[in-house]
């Protein structure tokens, strides 16, 4: 779990007079935030090692996914070049083949005339003023000529450019699509580990009152990451534009597409109550910020895998957990709608979703009061 603390000082926006003050209160905040990561992160049983090996799975194949879509944007964006190229290849390739006309043209019209041209149009013995008139009109012709003959070879020089960049931009896709191959198949060897370390899991905790446990050292560790969170962001200053997230009550759109798998308070079957919503939907989809905010923490958490949480002023936030890969980081700023994460099946997930909760002060509130349904 990385920390807010290395790019916090970032985030502070301080008056001037103020800045000594709140650089010794920085430091204090960093020392909390650290002493919290060590005791969250610390290995007390065969039990807690095998979350931490979950961790790290589910890490490795959060950056592995992240790499694949980069490739594969990439792969994308050199696809459209590749054909904007072939595009302009194309259009060179007949302007090139007119142009060949052109020049056949002008060497056909110069044999005709044979060489020396100006000198015969002198010994014509024609009227002066008339040879002056035919020998600019030669001149314009000459120009003509060559000004053809200048445009063919660069035409051919501009194909000759083409047709390298195209031979360049495939030898390059073809390399990624190697990549991508390579990519692929170390994440299908990292989800085997994922599924070995759960496995593992899953016959250690055979009884309810290991769920349990681990149940509630999961929601311990959310609400004490929220509480030293918001502590930490006390002193964030909002933007004036900033639209007050009370002001959206019920207007709001569900971070993600899909069924919602229970009901904010509804009972578990281990007795604990939900303090959020499970959104069922595939692998990879979309998660959508809910509203303008800042992102406060966007890295793995124990029993929340890959979490986000965006902080929306007046102590109001939102969480995003269970994510394949963060497409955001810590410190900026998302507008409503911005794609902030992928869903996933991280923290331990038999299947894909997305877990959302709204808070404010830290304590949950129930979404449906704040989405529209």
């Amino acid at each position: 779990m990385k920390i807010l603390t290395a790019v916090l000082a970032a985030l502070l926006v301080l008056p001037a007079w103020a800045e000594e003050d709140q650089q010794a209160r920085l430091r204090e905040i960093k020392q909390r935030i650290e002493s919290l990561q060590q005791e969250l992160n610390q290995v007390r049983s065969q039990r807690d090692q095998l979350l931490k090996d979950l961790e790290e799975n589910e890490k490795d194949i959060s950056e592995l996914h992240r790499r694949v879509d980069q490739i594969k944007n990439d792969m994308r964006s050199r696809t459209d070049k590749l054909r904007e190229l072939k595009q302009e290849q194309q259009q060179l390739e007949e302007s090139r083949r007119s142009m060949q006309r052109r020049v056949e043209q002008e060497i056909a019209a110069a044999y005709r005339l044979g060489r020396q041209e100006q000198i015969k149009l002198l010994l014509n013995q024609q009227d002066p003023q008339h040879i002056a008139r035919q020998l600019r009109y030669h001149e314009y012709f000459l120009q003509e000529r060559s000004r053809v003959i200048d445009d063919y070879l660069d035409t051919l020089a501009g194909l000759e450019t083409v047709s390298g960049n195209i031979r360049r931009e495939r030898d390059t896709l073809d390399a990624e699509r190697r990549q991508l191959q390579e990519r692929e198949n170390q994440l299908q060897v990292a989800r085997r580990a994922r599924q070995s370390t759960l496995d593992k899991l899953a016959a250690r905790l055979a009884d309810k009152s290991g769920e349990l446990q681990q149940l509630k050292g999961d929601r311990s560790r959310l609400q004490r990451l929220v509480d030293e969170v918001g502590r930490a962001i006390a002193s964030l200053v909002s933007p004036q534009d900033q639209q007050p997230f009370a002001k959206h009550r019920g207007r709001m759109q569900w971070p993600a597409k899909g069924r919602r798998a229970n009901a904010y308070g509804q009972r578990r079957a281990n007795g604990i109550t939900w303090t959020g919503v499970t959104i069922r939907a595939p692998e990879g989809e979309p998660v959508r910020a809910i509203h303008r905010g800042r992102v406060v923490f966007s890295d793995y958490l124990r029993g929340q895998g890959m979490l986000l949480i965006l902080d929306h002023g007046d102590g109001y936030m939102s969480l995003y957990g269970h994510n394949q890969s963060l497409t955001r980081s810590l410190g900026e700023w998302v507008e409503r709608g911005d794609t902030i994460a992928r869903v996933g099946d991280s923290g331990g997930l038999s299947q894909s979703g997305l877990y959302f909760e709204i808070r404010h002060r830290g304590k949950p509130q129930d979404p449906t009061v704040w989405c529209r349904s």
